[in-house]
């Protein structure tokens, strides 16, 4: 997206709703946005009901009610969902001492209901809701999407409209979730690069609240009073001091008049909103972090100030971090990376509302000569390595920038949450940075390079002394309306029909056809958004014993990327971005599957450039050698993660018990065996793997969205005559379920501040089995979904002592081996009171068994999940194939749902009571216990 590089000052926002947000972590590329020409709307001042119209710009129309709220309203009837987003424009950077992580900690109380709304997690899930909430130095915003439905969408509103004044904000929510945020506070301090982050942030500032990481100090969340809390609340959460989106499929005129009723009546506070006014004083030298950690691998961050988003400067300098990380093009990539000197560098960030940053990183492996790869790298990002851009690579980014702001337009409701990352400043500069990149020169990127990548400016591991002061003054940015003055409307792309993607609607559209070379083909048309098509190919071979043997199967596919005689690796990077396209080819023992997104005008080249690549890959030794060396840095980095650890304490006991040992497919390997094993591959391992087992001799297609007159020709004569005679047969693989004895193992992890769990029970069935969708139903209720499910409701509501608490069960449909898992985290001291609170769920389940209930509310929130589903088009052709593999159409699918409908409680009852045994888990945890044993 446009603004992958960041426009938060560079860090990660923070998740309190339905899901955790991911740790931040590099990215090495970017893709950006292009140029626009039409002409803004110039449509005279309209009202509806009170609501004043603005503008419009790239089919968004900004209005605006008396009290101050934005709204913004992007609809789009070729989609079948709705997402309602609001944000406020509060973050961390208005926080004051002893608040630090309030902002962050406030969003998740106002997950806590208010008198007209009070179970706020059933209701999202009673009506099939996917909903979340982050926050971020400038702001917080909430969101939920679902399948398109005039009521779903009134209470959506509704709801935000009561919660904005309403939200209860009490002190009993507050000490049950002070201790999930802790956890969440925990889990961030177990991320080598997320703790480095923190490090650096707070050293690059003296006094403005960019320095503070939006999660706060452990000090601060524990102790905050409820009375700031309250405070904080009702001096930020209010009319004038927000913005309403609304994207997807919705009647705008109904719903800005519904918006109008709804929100026109919330009154402001007296006082007006209070404005952070610290200004960051120009920074006088180098600064020096040093972080030590156990676990991980050494990482290199240099941070330096840049002006705030709505600078001119934003342009050049988010081409500069392009220009420099894209791989294989980047100096970066090919200065650290290619030479086998970083497993990973990049350059990325932008300002914020107010000055912010960017960040230089390296990811270096464990015997890398560290003050030579830091050198090397400062040198490049600073300008010093004698390497001046060139035309062609500026070029590149341009391209890439088109690609990007194509894919943007096409998903209204990504947009959306693009716009409201901006946050604090105008939703318009997305659209002025999209005019602004495409005017970037050579010389604009030096000129900023210069200015802002010097060392006074920089914040790494070490302190330098200089002999005389240096400062780099960042400029002030011009007034909003001065900056927009010249803005241009993007053009619009292909809009797409309107779909509803149900299972009768889906069998209608599906053609299932075999191709005269013996290929399978499966089309699902439909006129998309951009004219956009997603390809799925599935290639099988060999039988799993025999394929297991060979070494290096999953590395023919990632070194793909690589060309081939005729096509070098840059030259598909390039040619995939003029053809607006993206190519991935994945592969294990007995298969391979390849995925394309591309345009109908450019599917038929990319998959001729896929059928290059499969069938004639270059496979270079250098390629090679990076990728075993990245290999072996990951699981040498990996020995003192959690995960690796707990699965390290159980292996034995599972080995054994399925009767293994080293060379069976099933056999779990220690860390040194994994290392081994890599060590042991050769180049050549992998060319004789391809040679003998590659091939389309089975091969299946499905092809959904705009299909290309011609595809059925082009497979043919691109796959057809790749047949190899004496290549190995593919021989399904079906799992029988093991007899797994129930144990208890803890394993230690020093120095982590957060602790895992996991509870497995393997047992036999698949999902053709009678009892596989009521168990579905009860692992749903037990532990999935939102925040209803039991344990979230018994672990983390009521006792405040997780972040998050899951359940899934899983079941194949060849073979029966299936299993019931369990899983969550929780600080290490905790561990005895988090396991014997899943106990008593669990035993719960199997005494009281569910009610009607939570029966309904299940059945609506899986059904209406599998209809979010099927709104990916991606999605939708894995399904496809998946359906073709098992011998079933979208009328099993049909059949399956109304099944999934007709459950009752007694069904689902019984199905757990035969099934499932509390006393027959495997349990293991890992943490920084004081001592091992229970």
């Amino acid at each position: 997206m446009l603004l992958a590089c960041g426009v938060s000052a560079g860090w990660a926002q923070r998740s309190g709703g339905e899901t955790a947000a991911a740790p931040s972590t590099p990215s090495a590329t970017t893709t950006t946005a292009a140029p626009t020409t039409a002409a803004p709307t110039t449509a005279k001042a309209i009202r509806v009901g009170q609501a004043t119209f603005v503008r419009e710009l790239g089919g968004i129309s900004e209005y605006r009610l008396p009290n101050g709220l934005q709204v913004l309203l992007f609809p789009d009837d070729a989609q079948s969902t709705t997402t309602v987003n609001i944000t406020y424009r509060v973050g961390s950077r208005h926080e004051s001492p002893g608040e630090y992580g309030m902002a962050h900690l406030l969003e998740h109380l106002m997950f806590k209901g208010t008198p007209r709304h009070r179970d706020l997690a059933e209701v999202f899930a009673r009506r099939g809701m996917r909903f979340n909430g982050t926050t971020t130095s400038d702001r917080t915003n909430y969101f939920s999407n679902f399948n398109a439905d005039p009521v779903t969408l009134d209470f959506a509103l509704s709801l935000e409209a009561d919660r904005m004044l309403n939200s209860f904000i009490a002190k009993s929510d507050l000490d049950k979730e002070m201790t999930v945020v802790r956890n969440e506070f925990e889990r961030g301090e177990n991320e080598p690069f997320e703790v480095l982050s923190k490090r650096v942030q707070a050293a690059a500032y003296d006094w403005h609240n960019y320095g503070h990481d939006t999660i706060g100090p452990k000090s601060d969340i524990e102790n905050v009073p409820i009375d700031k809390l309250q405070a904080f609340y009702k001096r930020y959460y209010r009319p004038d001091n927000a913005t309403l989106m609304v994207a997807g499929r919705f009647d705008a005129k109904a719903t800005l008049a519904r918006i109008s009723q709804l929100f026109s009546p919330l009154r402001n506070p007296a006082t007006p909103v209070p404005r952070p006014y610290t200004v960051e004083p120009p920074q006088d030298g180098e600064r020096t972090v040093v972080v030590r950690r156990v676990g991980g691998q050494p990482i290199l961050l240099a941070y330096y100030h840049v002006p705030a988003m709505a600078h001119p400067d934003s342009a050049p300098l988010l081409v500069l971090g392009l220009m420099l990380s894209l791989q294989p093009s980047g100096q970066l990539y090919k200065e650290l990376v290619e030479p086998k000197l970083a497993l990973a560098a990049g350059l990325t960030g932008l300002g914020a509302a107010d000055p912010g940053g960017i960040r230089a990183y390296a990811v270096l492996p464990p015997d890398a000569d560290k003050a030579a790869v830091e050198q090397r790298l400062l040198d490049i990002v600073e300008g010093r390595s004698n390497k001046p851009f060139e035309a062609s690579e500026l070029t590149r980014v341009r391209e890439l920038a088109l690609m990007s702001y194509r894919d943007q337009m096409k998903n209204p409701e990504a947009l959306i949450q693009q716009i409201s990352s901006l946050g604090a400043t105008d939703w318009r500069l997305l659209f002025q940075l999209m005019e602004d990149l495409p005017k970037v020169t050579l010389a604009d990127v030096e000129r900023v390079r210069q200015a802002y990548l010097r060392p006074a400016n920089r914040t790494l591991g070490r302190y330098l002394p200089a002999a005389q002061a240096e400062r780099v003054e960042i400029p002030a940015a011009p007034p909003l309306e001065a900056r927009l003055a010249g803005l241009q409307g993007p053009p619009k792309v292909e809009e797409g029909e309107r779909f509803d993607p149900t299972p009768e609607h889906l069998l209608a559209r599906t053609v299932t056809r075999r191709l005269p070379s013996g290929m399978e083909l499966n089309t699902l048309s439909k006129r998309t958004r951009g004219n956009t098509v997603q390809l799925e190919m599935q290639l099988r071979w060999g039988e799993r014993n025999e394929t297991f043997q060979r070494k290096g199967t999953d590395l023919v596919a990632r070194l793909m990327d690589e060309g081939t005689p005729t096509l070098s690796k840059q030259a598909l990077q390039d040619r995939l971005v003029q053809l607006r396209a993206n190519l991935s080819i994945s592969s294990g023992d007995q298969g391979a599957t390849l995925r394309i997104s591309a345009e109908k005008d450019s599917l038929l080249e990319v998959l001729k450039m896929a059928a290059d690549l499969m069938q004639h890959p270059l496979l270079p030794q250098a390629a090679f050698d990076r990728a075993q060396k990245a290999g072996q840095a990951g699981l040498e980095a990996q020995r003192q993660e959690l995960e690796t650890l707990r699965q390290q304490a159980v292996r034995e006991h599972y080995n054994r018990a399925r009767g293994v040992k080293l060379g069976d497919p099933d056999y779990l390997m220690t860390t040194d065996e994994q290392v081994a094993q890599l060590k042991s591959t050769t180049l050549e391992d992998i060319k004789n793997f391809h040679a003998r087992y590659w091939s389309a001799n089975q091969a299946r297609v499905a092809v959904v969205g705009a299909v290309p007159e011609g595809l059925d020709t082009a497979l043919d004569q691109l796959f057809g005559h790749w047949k190899k005679p004496d290549a190995p047969a593919y021989v399904r693989d079906v799992p029988k379920a093991d007899q797994i004895p129930a144990a208890r193992f803890d394993a230690i992890a020093r120095d982590k501040a957060n602790a895992e769990m996991r509870w497995r029970l393997d047992f036999a069935l698949n999902d053709r089995d009678p009892d596989y969708l009521p168990l579905m139903v009860a692992a749903h209720i037990l532990g999935g979904g939102s925040l209803e499910n039991r344990l979230s409701v018994s672990v983390r509501q009521k006792a405040g002592l997780s972040y998050g608490v899951r359940a899934s069960m899983w079941a194949p449909h060849f073979g029966d081996d299936a299993d019931l898992i369990i899983g969550g985290t929780f600080a290490p001291q905790n561990r005895e009171q988090v396991l014997a609170l899943v106990k008593q769920e669990l035993e719960r389940m199997g005494r009281d068994g569910i009610t009607e209930a939570e029966l309904n509310r299940t059945k609506t929130d899986l059904l209406e999940g599998l209809r979010q589903s099927r709104a990916d088009d991606a999605r939708l052709s894995d399904v496809l194939l998946t359906m073709s593999d098992q011998g079933e159409t979208w009328k099993t699918a049909a059949e399956r749902e109304a099944k999934l409908r007709a459950l009752t409680v007694a069904q689902v009852n019984e199905a757990w009571r035969k099934r499932i045994k509390v006393d027959g888990f495997v349990i293991s945890t890992v943490g920084d216990f004081k001592d091992k044993a229970p």
